[in-house]
């Protein structure tokens, strides 16, 4: 599966507007045919993914506490009918674990391990795994659903098609897989917004796939880069305008409605962009 995200030369036709011209660039990155943007790294190798901006730790917030469901006798373990030879837990559907804990992939062999889960939703910022309720992974700084199928579409609210994470060798992680988060670009909290764990923003594929990751703090018409990534509700912009071209952060809306005000057109981009048959574009 080939899941690219919008980038400068997949949209090279741009949109013409009086003397301005406005392309899409650079929105997301491949979540699934390169090393782009892995979601760990190998723990003996000692480094971070160089794709993702660099930040200090956030300070501890509530949804990265692990959620206490225990009794007098302990958490229930909930069983598995079929575990794998050697396996600690299961992934999808999740088993093997204490009911405040989640199955996680341990390291880039696929090697799986209980861990305790947090609170932050499906879609929301994340720095590690334990920050996320059961039964999803922190990938790209959001947490994602867990699947067991690439490819195929996966069944749980609110979410998109079931994708392979690869590692920072840019090989297949064995038994990992999670599935896109279904989101509305416009929607500054659709990827829980900024929190203590960063800041989620819903991304848009060329074939129309929405997912979460995390993202960065650039303002509305403030200069974007690669490294200097748009807040919520935004996308990075490539604007020419009297022969000098910047990337600037835009917001997203959906042409033909009046998400941009009074008196201001969404403009749609060269290629049309469309998620669910609907195209959006960004203000001006």
């Amino acid at each position: 599966m080939s899941r690219a995200f919008l980038t400068s030369a997949s949209r090279a036709t741009s949109v013409t507007s009086a003397a301005t011209v406005i392309s899409a660039v650079l929105v997301g990155v491949s979540a699934c045919s390169s090393s782009d943007r892995a979601p760990f790294e190998d723990p003996d190798a000692g480094a971070t993914p160089s794709e993702q901006p660099q930040q200090a730790a956030p300070s501890k917030s509530s949804q990265d506490e692990p959620v206490n469901t225990e009794s007098d006798a302990g958490p229930a373990v909930v069983p598995c009918a079929d575990l794998t030879p050697g396996a600690a837990c299961g992934l999808f559907p999740q088993c093997g674990c204490a009911a405040n804990e989640t199955c996680d992939v341990a390291d880039l062999s696929g090697a799986v391990r209980c861990i305790a889960a947090g609170r932050a939703p499906m879609g929301s910022p994340c720095t590690s795994t334990a920050g996320c309720v059961r039964g999803t992974s922190c990938v790209f700084g959001t947490c994602h659903a867990l699947c067991g199928n690439a490819g195929a579409t996966c069944t749980e609210a609110k979410t998109g098609t079931c994708f392979q994470v690869k590692g920072t060798n840019a090989a297949p992680i064995p038994n990992f897989q999670v599935c896109s988060v279904k989101c509305d670009p416009r929607d500054a909290t659709a990827c829980g917004g900024s929190t203590a764990a960063g800041t989620g923003v819903c991304v848009v594929g060329d074939d129309g796939s929405t997912d979460c990751q995390k993202g960065g703090t650039r303002a509305d018409h403030q200069s974007c880069s690669a490294t200097d990534d748009c807040g919520p509700g935004l996308v990075c912009t490539t604007v020419t305008s009297g022969g000098t071209t910047t990337n600037t952060c835009r917001r997203w809306c959906q042409v033909g409605k009046s998400d941009c005000g009074s008196g201001k057109t969404c403009s749609g981009f060269g290629t049309a962009v469309k998620i669910d048959g609907i195209e959006y574009g960004v203000c001006p």
